[in-house]
């Protein structure tokens, strides 16, 4: 079950659930009984369930409060629990940002370790992923040391990434820090295997596959096959991503299945017995699901696999459906939460719909032609997967590639030789070496055709991108009749009631209505007769943003970025707003203003440069420089006070300040661009950037200032520099927004109560209440809501 975003599920359900779950054990019971024809429904109501309790799992970890303000309009700081620990890692450590290194981890002990109340919350075996500095240490070993908790963060934006649920699929419900650590001299099997063996095999697989092969096929190699994912793979594999291959390089059912492939092929060559074939992959799977870092969907295809090799060795046979749907329940049943995990409900929503649709039509059996056969299974495979793949997409990721289907049916099966000859090179390399050599350059030729491919096809088209908003129950309602409609299509096909063209006929038309639903219907940021603002929670930072009901936006400031200074251009921006945008369907910015040349205002501005076509550009002060080279010069525009920006019917955009040329040695917050919505004659919501009181008390002397508005954005991050008591007279808004980080070093907000006439008002924060949604009515009424970080 999706939620609708902002919504959570209500705490009775979520108290209820262990109830329920236990009642819902039957359910494998209905899979392994009822007659071949009902799998597939019985499967989907499994499957419905499994989801609907990894939903209720979330529920009290989403109610937990990440950041909390002593007093109310005081800075924000994260909720932390501090004290001394001893953990255990149980995964295998990746690169973080500043040389720092990031594990999962268990904690063994809690009785002293926290102080109460809040200590209460830290349990024996609770799952952290643990951060640290130094050489990273190794799966199994104990660790001892003041360790500092904290409350994962949720998602900035609607139907942004949410790294508390990204956890929580994983078993972690804390991020956790290490200072400095020992490790404990007690040794046990699980320390030593770790030591001993596991880190030593996947080391040494590592440089071989980097004495193999160059360096970005050596990452994307190691990515694919062991699951490490470092800054090289995560680059090289964009263009994938783009083209809707990013499951090439997620370690998944598909590359448990070429490995199977891999060892199978001998076995069958040696024409050995069903019994015989099992004994190796009793031996390689556990090995590599460990090597992997256990992912929930390598844990899927390996039983799986193992479950489909040993029926028949057992004498029996089974409809690889039900074992899916066991497997799946017997994991909901284990751990509730592991549904949350993006990965594994991917894994499983394809591998079910796949495997629906291969039982409905004979092994996708469409043609008697070989080469049109072939191909015709591969589109049918790669639409299986992405329908019944569709919701989810759209709720984690918000866009698919129009030419995916297409991409995988060429990319898929060279990508796998190229897997293979890599796989066989390691393993022939070490008794033939000419042999391991010339496969291990076939398999570096096939990548690199692959990649380059992709990165043509990705500059060209950058996928055809569609951009899918986070569905709502009534569009999974809907895409649930679709798949029952389509799915029933293909079996009155297969009992020959229903001609191919017409059930071919009902499938192309099942897909174009799941995408208008998904899709094109939701293609719009702006809503019929209503104005609306989005003030972003970007950290230390701004970002706002203006949709009129014509479709006409503008962005007021690009945030920052991480780290500010350096040639990093990762931040916010691109991070996190920019795929918001695009899964609404934006396709370009009318108007972007740059308040002034602080990074924290521009960071963003060469990411969206880059992502969208700009209308024109409107800055101030030194603000220029940051698009200087990134526009055409005649779309760089120093607006001053009375430019109309915009205007449909009776509301319009217009620039408040500067007034003019500004006075030298006058600070560069202060030639802030100050921007007001108004409704006819009136001041309507003010955008003021950090203008501080120097700069407040020009706009007010040149006639300029706004007047008895609803919303200010509050200047300077709602510092004591800005917000005068004349400015506020003269303004009295019926609310304030401000947009600052957690924990931020420059202590914002610094104000205090926001005060006119007697009267406190109502105040938003992005660090305390997430990014914020204004939407005005016809008439000028105003609602809005937030999405609690």
């Amino acid at each position: 079950m999706v939620l609708p975003t902002g919504q959570r599920p209500p705490a009775a359900l979520a108290q209820a659930f262990p109830l329920a779950a236990r009642a819902a054990a039957l359910a494998p019971l209905l899979l392994a009984v009822c007659p071949v024809s009902g799998v597939i429904p019985v499967w989907m109501v499994v499957f419905a369930g499994g989801m609907t309790a990894g939903s209720l799992e979330a529920g009290p970890r989403e109610t937990r409060r990440s950041a909390v303000a002593e007093p109310p309009l005081g800075v924000a700081l994260p909720v932390e629990i501090s004290g001394p620990a001893i953990v255990r890692i149980t995964g295998w450590p990746s690169a973080a940002r500043n040389q720092k290194w990031r594990v999962p981890a268990r904690v063994l002990m809690t009785r002293g370790m926290f102080p109460e109340p809040l200590g209460k919350g830290v349990k024996i075996g609770q799952g952290i992923m643990l951060s640290g500095e130094g050489n990273p240490p190794t799966p199994g070993v104990l660790l001892t040391g003041p360790l500092t908790l904290s409350v994962p963060p949720r998602s900035t934006v609607p139907g942004g990434f949410d790294y508390r649920l990204f956890l929580s699929g994983r078993g972690i419900a804390w991020q956790g820090h290490l200072d400095e650590w020992d490790i404990l001299p007690r040794q046990d099997m699980v320390s030593n295997l770790g030591r001993r063996w596991l880190h030593p095999l996947r080391a040494g697989l590592v440089r071989r596959l980097e004495q193999m092969l160059p360096g970005p096929e050596a990452s994307l190699a190691a990515a694919v096959l062991l699951g490490i994912r470092t800054p090289d793979s995560r680059e090289s594999s964009r263009p994938f991503t783009d083209l809707g291959l990013a499951h090439l390089f997620a370690v998944s059912g598909l590359h448990v299945g070429i490995l199977l492939g891999i060892v199978m092929l001998p076995a069958k060559i040696a024409s050995l017995s069903p019994i015989q074939k099992i004994w190796p992959l009793m031996l390689l799977l556990p090995v590599y699901v460990v090597l992997t870092g256990i992912p929930g969907s390598v844990v899927r295809a390996a039983s799986l696999g193992f479950l489909a090799l040993a029926a028949p060795a057992a004498g029996r046979t089974s409809h690889p459906l039900r074992l899916v749907g066991i497997l799946f329940w017997a994991g909901t049943i284990w751990d509730p939460a592991q549904n949350l995990d993006t990965g594994l409900r991917l894994s499983y929503l394809a591998a079910g719909g796949i495997l629906a649709v291969s039982s409905l039509t004979n092994g996708f059996k469409f043609s008697n032609h070989r080469f049109g056969g072939a191909l015709l299974t591969g589109l049918a495979v790669s639409a299986a997967a992405q329908w019944f793949t569709l919701p989810l997409i759209a709720a984690s990721f918000g866009r698919i590639s129009m030419l995916s289907p297409l991409a995988n049916l060429v990319a898929v099966p060279v990508f796998g030789v190229g897997v293979w000859c890599v796989v066989v090179a390691m393993v022939l390399g070490e008794i033939w070496a000419y042999g391991g050599q010339a496969a291990g350059a076939l398999g570096w030729i096939l990548f690199r055709c692959l990649a380059g491919m992709a990165g043509l096809i990705s500059r060209e088209s950058s996928g055809f991108p569609l951009g899918l908003p986070p569905p709502g129950l009534g569009a999974l309602g809907i895409w649930t009749l679709l798949s029952a409609g389509a799915l029933w299509g293909l079996h009155q096909h297969r009992r020959e009631k229903l001609s191919g063209r017409r059930a071919l006929s009902l499938v192309v038309v099942v897909l174009g209505v799941g995408l208008v639903v998904f899709g094109p219907a939701a293609w719009r940021l702006n809503e019929p007769g209503r104005v609306t603002a989005w003030q972003f929670d970007v950290g230390q930072g701004d970002c706002g943003l203006v949709v009129f009901p014509d479709g006409w936006k503008l962005l007021v400031d690009t945030a920052g970025r991480y780290g500010f200074a350096g040639g990093n251009q990762d931040g916010p921006l691109p991070r996190n707003i920019i795929p918001f945008l695009k899964r609404q369907g934006c396709r370009r910015i009318e108007a972007a203003v740059l308040t002034h040349g602080h990074l924290d205002h521009t960071g963003g501005a060469e990411a969206l440069a880059s992502a969208f076509p700009i209308g024109k550009w409107y800055v101030s002060g030194k603000a220029g420089r940051a698009v200087t080279g990134l526009a055409d010069s005649l779309d760089i525009v120093h607006p001053e006070a009375g430019r109309v920006l915009h205007r449909w019917k009776n509301w319009e955009v217009v620039v408040l300040y500067p007034p003019g040329p500004l006075p030298d040695g006058l600070h560069e917050n202060d030639r802030s661009l100050v921007v007001v919505l108004r409704r006819g004659d009136k001041d309507v919501a003010v955008w003021s950037g950090d203008l501080e009181i120097d700069g407040e008390e020009h706009m007010i002397a040149s006639g300029w200032a706004p007047r008895q508005v609803q919303v200010w954005k509050a200047g300077h991050h709602g510092s004591n520099t800005s917000g005068s008591r004349e400015l506020m007279d003269l303004m009295n808004p019926d609310l304030i927004l401000i947009s600052c980080g957690v924990g931020n070093g420059y202590h914002h907000p610094s104000h205090g109560p926001y005060v006119v006439r007697g009267d406190t008002i109502a105040t938003l924060r992005t660090d305390l209440q997430g990014t914020i949604r204004l939407s005005w009515d016809a008439a000028g009424g105003l609602e809005w809501t937030v999405m609690t970080p």
